[in-house]
């Protein structure tokens, strides 16, 4: 249920966490960190694991540096998250804009194909997401002329005023303007493709033209999972929802074998290692698993994990 919540000063939230059980090893370091870090990252995002009771909110043998301790750890493994979607998505604009170039661009005068809609596949009308995307995408914009006398520029003039690097060209091929777009971008323009384009970058990605429902629903997923992370999101309580225009991730969740309704931080972590390596990430959720057993706090490492997709260790 949906409610409101009144301003409380840093003192004020500790006496809240005290009178809620919350037990404090070192009261003037909580404050600095509650002064320096938002109370919902270190408390709401994680309570609900850590309370005894819901209602009345109560926790019983639980500590302060117990949340700050989760939270680090969410810290260290949202940046490692989003180094291994960086390089997913560094592979994703060098495949589309090689493979789409080669196909249509090859001539200094089709230099700017990739922004004409014929050189792309609409998107069916029954697919209304798709479709309506398709139809006002910023990358078909041109120069309009207003009723003022203004002129409203287009997707690529926007990026010549806005980038020294695009301005030295007078028609900015594709794998220049391709470096500014968002991954919401990028993931468009690849559901935009035509087969022709897909079944090569596919390809670049160890995949087949079978996979497109597949690759669609993943790249949708680490878009998601990359603006979790831009924002500063708790990772750790990662949560897709299904999305019928997404098939309810159907293919996806058969590739990786995901049984349960919404995709986890462990489903996410099954579909970054499709690309690429994540040692790194397992090394550090095992090393947090360790140094919460060294410290006798073994329980709370497995409620996290479990809220993560995967309560046993080993999995991971």
């Amino acid at each position: 249920m949906a409610n409101d919540k009144q301003f409380k000063t840093v003192d004020e939230q500790i006496l809240l966490l005290k009178s809620r059980k919350l037990q404090f090893k070192d009261e003037a370091k909580a404050k600095a960190i509650l002064e320096k870090i938002n109370y919902f990252d270190i408390i709401n995002g994680t309570e609900n694991i850590l309370l005894k009771t819901m209602n009345p909110k109560v926790y019983d043998n639980v500590y302060f540096e117990d949340f700050y301790e989760i939270y680090k750890f969410d810290t260290d493994i949202r940046i490692l998250t989003l180094k291994k979607i960086f390089e997913i998505e560094a592979r994703l604009r060098t495949s589309l804009a090689h493979n789409f170039a080669s196909q249509f661009c090859t001539q200094i005068p089709d230099t700017l194909n990739y922004r004409e809609k014929q050189y792309y596949q609409q998107p069916a009308q029954t697919n209304t997401y798709l479709y309506n995307t398709f139809m006002k995408f910023d990358l078909f914009k041109r120069n309009v002329r207003m009723p003022n006398g203004t002129v409203k520029l287009g997707f690529v003039e926007s990026k010549k005023r806005d980038k020294d690097y695009i301005r030295t060209y007078n028609r900015p091929p594709f794998w220049v303007i391709i470096k500014d777009f968002s991954f919401g971008d990028l993931y468009f323009t690849y559901c935009f493709q035509k087969d022709v384009v897909k079944d090569k970058i596919l390809k670049d990605f160890g995949l087949t033209l079978n996979d497109d429902a597949m690759f669609q629903q993943i790249l949708h997923t680490l878009k998601y999972a990359r603006n979790c992370c831009a924002h500063l999101e708790l990772i750790t309580r990662f949560k897709l929802l299904g999305a019928p225009y997404l098939n309810n991730y159907k293919e996806l969740k058969q590739a990786i074998n995901c049984t349960h309704k919404h995709l986890s931080y462990y489903d996410l972590l099954k579909i970054i290692q499709k690309f690429c390596d994540t040692e790194t990430i397992s090394k550090e959720v095992n090393d947090f698993h360790r140094n919460m057993y060294l410290i006798n706090r073994l329980e709370i490492a497995d409620k996290l994990l479990k809220r993560m997709g995967e309560a046993d260790i080993n999995n991971w």
